[in-house]
């Protein structure tokens, strides 16, 4: 008798006919999608955006320098 390694599913699928959808799980639903939007546009703008250093601060490329060579 082959082992079954589908006894280890975890996220096992529950027939339609067994599940009801509820007001309390489509606002949580919602709540989540807006969430995840949320963090998707933060995180793409914080790519997108570019800082220019002013005067008063060193760039990378200066202060690996400064690291790599012990100046």
């Amino acid at each position: 008798m082959p082992f079954d390694f589908r006894r280890f599913d975890i996220y096992r699928k529950v027939p339609k006919d067994l599940t009801q959808p509820t007001y309390t799980g489509a606002i949580i639903s919602i709540c989540c999608c807006l969430f995840i939007f949320f963090l998707f546009l933060s995180e793409l703008t914080g790519f997108i955006t570019t800082e220019m250093p002013t005067l008063g601060e060193e760039s990378v490329w200066a202060s690996w320098q400064r690291l790599t060579h012990g100046e």
